[in-house]
């Protein structure tokens, strides 16, 4: 997909996730981006919001965060939430809470919401949210312990403690829903609007 060097100039992308930022990469789109700067589980904990509306919610704020600060940028900024009943899976910092994580999902099936937002100078201009449903096999603890010795690297900077494109086949058994979505961008519907 071919954007014009003002349109991209004109860009920001919200996100410092390495797997978002390796998809616009091999689609060859050679956007700026930029961290935004929030607490997401402190913002989540003073607002009264339904878990379908979790992912958004937060891609809104990250947006409005840069937004603030980078006048006549279109922003783009994602978000996505893990849930599994009635909780709300945020990221581990340790080899601990992989575990007891990956243990709370193990052989059951969670819900995962990535929600997309455009932003220009604190305005919404589109925003979209998408749903996946992901099953996890029934491993055994070894197994768990195993994966997250050899990949916490990897997998402490996703939710959930999974990559779905690499080590997460492992203990998956299948996904219902968008891939691209799982991967953290609702990858066609986003094309589509910026080409519009």
């Amino acid at each position: 997909m071919q954007f014009s060097q003002q349109f991209m100039n004109s860009l920001l992308i919200g996100t410092q996730s390495n797997t978002r930022r390796k998809l616009f990469k091999e689609a060859n789109l050679n956007f700026k981006y930029i961290s935004p700067k929030i607490d997401e589980k402190k913002i989540l904990l003073n607002a009264n919001v339904s878990q379908p509306k979790e992912a958004l919610f937060l891609a809104k704020a990250k947006a409005l965060s840069l937004s603030r600060l980078n006048k006549d940028k279109k922003i783009v900024c994602f978000d996505t939430t893990i849930h599994i009943k009635n909780r709300t899976i945020f990221k581990s910092s340790s080899k601990k809470e992989c575990m007891s994580v990956l243990l709370g999902l193990n052989g059951k099936t969670h819900i995962l919401y990535t929600a997309c937002v455009i932003m220009e100078n604190e305005k919404i201009v589109w925003s979209i949210t998408e749903k996946a449903l992901i099953t996890f096999k029934k491993n055994s603890n070894t197994t768990l312990v195993k994966y997250v010795n050899k990949y916490f690297n990897k997998i402490v900077n996703s939710v959930g403690c999974y990559n779905i494109e690499a080590e997460g086949k492992m203990v998956i058994n299948k996904i219902e829903g968008s891939y691209y979505a799982i991967l953290g961008v609702p990858l066609i519907p986003l094309f589509r609007e910026l080409k519009k």
